[in-house]
């Protein structure tokens, strides 16, 4: 109810200001910037709406970038009828959420170079090898960190999943798996016509820990050494407890 109150006072203050409203330029808004995770949360389900000064055939792409960091790919082989991780590469300046949405093919609306130029597309962000590790076959590594991030559910490529209403108005819904980081992420909604960039505007989802999970989350982050210390005694309190109630039950079958 909140929400649906909320698009509607979004889109009459648009009709009302719609006489001073420049033209060529995105108004947007989102139905929630905050998102907070939990230690039951299953994911976040967000409406992005809004006007642009349209005409009939432009485009409207919508990229959702999270904080970006290292990757790591690990090649696992059989060793004695086991798979063991017997390689891996870090992968530096990485997204660790991507979306890209769009209201119908990618490759409809721009060219190969266009998108290459503007990162649009899985395999066109400038991302790197960590510097002093040498790679063979790199193509293929960087192909399986794409598997990867696309199987967590963490990467997504969604044409044909903007709706356009009288070249004037859009909505998409921004999905946000179980398993996402915490942090700003940036939503940048693109207006191409003919294949050229008209306007932009750049949102952003705040999404943090709360609950007992974030005073975990905190003092992991802030004071690791102390948590690293607590983690180790609770594992060897754990490993005490469960050899003492073996013992008991042990004895007891026995007695």
């Amino acid at each position: 109810m909140n929400s649906f109150f909320h698009i509607n006072i979004f889109f009459l203050v648009l009709f009302i200001t719609s006489n001073t409203y420049a033209q060529n330029q995105i108004v947007a808004d989102l139905s929630q910037e905050n998102v907070k995770i939990s230690t039951d949360f299953q994911g976040a389900k967000i409406l992005l709406f809004g006007a642009y000064d349209g005409k009939k055939g432009d485009d409207i792409i919508v990229i959702v970038t999270g904080p970006k960091g290292l990757v790591t790919v690990q090649k696992k082989e059989k060793i004695l009828g086991v798979w063991v991780n017997t390689r891996k590469v870090n992968y530096i300046n990485t997204p660790k959420y991507l979306s890209i949405s769009s209201n119908r093919r990618i490759d409809d609306i721009l060219n190969k170079k266009t998108q290459k130029i503007s990162e649009i597309g899985l395999n066109n962000l400038k991302i790197r090898i960590q510097p002093g590790i040498k790679v063979e076959k790199e193509g293929n590594w960087r192909q399986a960190l794409t598997r990867n991030m696309l199987k967590s559910n963490l990467w997504s490529i969604n044409e044909n999943s903007v709706t356009l209403n009288k070249d004037s108005l859009f909505r998409s819904y921004l999905k946000l798996p179980s398993n996402v980081i915490t942090g700003q992420f940036e939503v940048k909604i693109l207006h191409y016509r003919n294949s050229k960039l008209v306007s932009q505007q750049i949102n952003s989802i705040n999404v943090s820990k709360s609950g007992i999970s974030a005073e975990i989350y905190d003092i992991a982050q802030n004071y690791s050494t102390l948590y690293g210390i607590f983690a180790v005694l609770l594992a060897v309190l754990v490993g005490w407890g469960s050899n003492l109630i073996f013992r008991k039950v042990w004895w007891g079958i026995n007695d």
